[in-house]
């Protein structure tokens, strides 16, 4: 096709007045955006008022530039500014009414120059706005607080913490303020969903309320303990460090993987060694071994007395070593009469303080309960020995380690020893012998 030239024809005065009008409105336009995009950029970058003024100067309409001007003035902590700053805040919530963030700094600002329930008002509108978000919910709540409406903070607060977990430490302390420390409201306040009760359980921990966390924790669904395993295991570890052996069991079991083998008080756990040992401090039921170069520690697959494997200790020590390196802490109920029994196995032993099997009351494990013969030098086939004990009357457990006999200097041990088949029962009342 061929090219084609259109000619307008301006000589007549309305057609130059069209052109003229549709010019300026072009300018006006480019004109009108540049200010925009200059007065928002000097918005973003304001850190003075001169600045901030002529960015509102520029663009007017632009909240941005109201919304800079409002944090000079909020923060410059003048009292000729509070009303500047408020007004500021007011007309870019007018000029952005669907904008959270502004009606969050609006709802700000009002509450902190002391009007709670119009700073309540304008939060609200922001939850309105951003329903799952934490910080407007979180706000509001703190707005609701010091106005006084107690319950409509804390559901508040619920929900904000519910959006971020990260602010549950902080609701719990507002609550354990309000509340004066009673547990049944502050439970209420912070919720009954299992997350909010599992950090809760963490914060009473560090407060040490171990009996108030218990508590909550034993309310817990039972389907939902496994879940909160951080919570769970550091209420079974503070348990734990009080002596609090049966609950720190309990809790153990609760929080062990579905199918897996339940603790049970008064046996010993794994006794003949058929599942594998975790490292030391892992299960605090367990046995507690700790292999070192001058004794290894190991399962044996090929030497045992029943089942598929024993442990095997290979010495060869030329100087001291106390030797204190396998022991299990077993429950028990205080004052009751036990039985331990187990095999022994040796190969070529050679020192004047060889091992033996000791219980111990784990409060004072520098006074066995009872102790077995110390092993006789040289090889032995595999043999049963029994001890019997009574528990403590003031423990919930003992202490069953393998150690080695007195010794007056260093004495060394070389050779290898097995155990196998420990076993637990009670044996009846009366004192042991």
């Amino acid at each position: 096709m061929a090219e084609q030239l259109v000619f307008i024809n301006v000589r007549p005065v309305w057609r130059r007045a069209v052109v003229l009008v549709a010019a300026a409105a072009a300018l006006w336009g480019a004109w009108h955006g540049l200010r925009w995009c200059l007065g928002g950029t000097m918005a973003e970058t304001a850190r003075d008022f001169g600045t901030a003024e002529a960015a509102v100067r520029l663009a007017p309409d632009d909240p941005t530039s109201h919304i800079a001007l409002a944090r000079l003035h909020r923060v410059s902590f003048l009292p000729e500014s509070v009303p500047v700053s408020l007004a500021e805040y007011e007309r870019a919530a007018r000029l952005a009414p669907n904008d959270f963030l502004v009606w969050l700094e609006l709802g700000r600002a009002r509450g902190s120059a002391g009007d709670a329930e119009g700073g309540a008002a304008a939060t609200r509108r922001a939850v309105e706005l951003a329903p799952a978000y934490a910080q407007p919910r979180w706000h509001l709540g703190n707005l609701l607080l010091r106005a006084g409406r107690v319950e409509e903070a804390f559901a508040e607060l619920r929900l904000a913490a519910d959006a971020d977990p990260a602010l549950r430490p902080q609701v719990f302390n507002l609550a354990w303020q309000v509340y004066g420390q009673d547990m049944a409201a502050v439970t209420r306040a912070v919720g009954d969903s299992p997350q909010a009760r599992a950090q809760l359980v963490t914060v009473l921990l560090g407060r040490t309320r171990l009996d108030e966390a218990l508590a909550l924790w034993s309310g817990l669904p039972a389907g939902e303990k496994r879940a909160q395993q951080e919570a769970g295991g550091a209420l079974a570890h503070a348990l734990f460090e009080k002596k609090r052996y049966r609950d720190a069991m309990r809790l153990a079991n609760e929080l062990s993987a579905e199918g897996a083998r339940l603790l049970e008080p008064g046996k010993v756990y794994n006794g003949g060694f058929e599942s594998n040992i975790p490292p030391p401090g892992q299960s605090p039921f367990d046995w507690q071994v700790a292999s070192v170069p001058q004794a290894q520690i190991a399962l044996d697959p090929r030497t045992r007395r029943g089942g598929e494997r024993s442990l095997r200790i290979s010495f060869n020590v030329s100087g001291a070593l106390d030797f204190k390196n396998v022991l299990q802490l077993v429950v028990v109920e205080p004052g009751a009469r036990y039985r331990l029994s187990f095999y022994v196995r040796a190969e070529d032993l050679r020192s004047v303080s060889t091992p033996l099997v000791e219980v111990l009351d784990p409060s004072d494990p520098t006074r066995a309960l009872v102790a077995s013969a110390p092993l006789p030098a040289g090889s032995s086939e595999w043999q049963q020995a029994t001890l019997e004990f009574t528990a403590p009357a003031g423990s919930e457990a003992v202490m069953v380690r393998v150690g080695r006999s007195a010794c007056a200097e260093a004495c060394p041990i070389f050779g290898k020893v097995w155990y196998d088949d420990f076993d637990l029962q009670r044996a009846g009342n009366g004192a042991a012998r």
